[in-house]
């Protein structure tokens, strides 16, 4: 996946290029398997709005949410310095929709062996940014903050994964 999308390394000095792969490997897996959760989910409460029963499934809409919620946070967990809230939503296009984008951009910037910026730039209908700011912890990496913005503009607002 990394390799259709356009990354740009240009300001991380080269004593720090050998951690890039490992850096982007990382936090673009983890999104793209909450992106993926996220569709499934979406899936499932589409059939569910539709009245049809579903094959072989037992959730109401709330078990579903309570699923999502659980599964997100065996993800988040484990790579986040922060505590996982059950604040994320799923729908069409899903959240990180934009990886799967050839246009996105990403800017790695890597300042020292224990700490990352990675930001990705796109538009999805809406010309927007999102900043992780990646630290090693023993030997893994993990998303400390996030962050959004909107292209031409200086400001970042916090965000959750």
């Amino acid at each position: 996946m990394i390799e259709n999308l356009k990354v740009d390394k240009s300001q991380t000095p080269e004593k720090f290029q050998h951690l890039t792969k490992g850096i982007l490997d990382f936090l673009i897996d983890k999104l793209l398997t909450l992106d993926n959760l996220e569709k499934e989910i979406y899936n499932r409460y589409q059939i569910l709005q539709s009245g049809i029963p579903p094959f072989n499934q037992a959730y109401d809409e709330d078990g579903l949410w309570e699923e999502y919620f659980q599964r997100c946070e065996k993800i988040i967990a484990p790579i986040s310095n922060k505590p996982y809230k059950d604040t994320r939503t799923f729908g069409k296009p899903t959240h990180y929709d934009y990886l799967n984008n050839a246009n996105t951009k990403i800017i790695l910037i890597v300042k020292s062996i224990n700490r990352a910026i990675v930001e990705l730039q796109f538009d999805n209908g809406v010309a927007k940014k999102e900043q992780f700011i990646v630290k090693k912890d023993n030997d893994s990496w993990k998303i400390d903050t996030k962050k959004y913005g909107f292209l031409g503009e200086d400001v970042w607002r916090k965000d959750e994964i």
